[in-house]
């Protein structure tokens, strides 16, 4: 049926741009979660214990199901839920380090987001 010619993209360029604008909005929208629950989690200590717990396991869950589309988001998962889990301790310098690359790493995904977006629009333009 996608053979036929009126079912087929007139620009081909655009033909996996549904899968290219999930990887936009999910970092996007990732990187603006990650920065809430990071702040959040930074001000309220029980808060970051509860989440930084929940995720580490989660991602933890997501390893242990060994399916290669669960690898990287579960590794992702699991490492900032580690790294909410270091930031909960009254230890200074651990604390400041895992808030400072929690922080980065979501204004990271923000601009890999938006990098994405930009390179998308000027492949279409084309």
């Amino acid at each position: 049926m996608t053979n036929e010619p009126e079912y087929r993209d007139a620009n081909p360029k655009t033909e996996n741009l549904s899968g290219r604008g999930r990887i936009i909005i999910q970092c996007i929208a990732g990187g603006i979660a990650l920065l809430a629950i990071a702040v959040v989690g930074m001000r309220f200590k029980p808060v970051a214990l509860s989440v930084g717990g929940f995720s580490f396991l989660s991602g933890l869950m997501m390893l242990v199901r060994r399916k290669n589309f669960f690898y990287k988001p579960g590794l992702i998962v699991a490492f900032c839920g580690f790294l909410l889990l270091l930031s909960y301790p009254s230890i200074g310098i651990v604390t400041a380090v895992s808030g400072t690359l929690l922080i980065a790493a979501a204004i990271g995904l923000v601009v890999f987001g938006l990098s994405k977006a930009v390179k998308l629009a000027w492949d279409v333009q084309k």
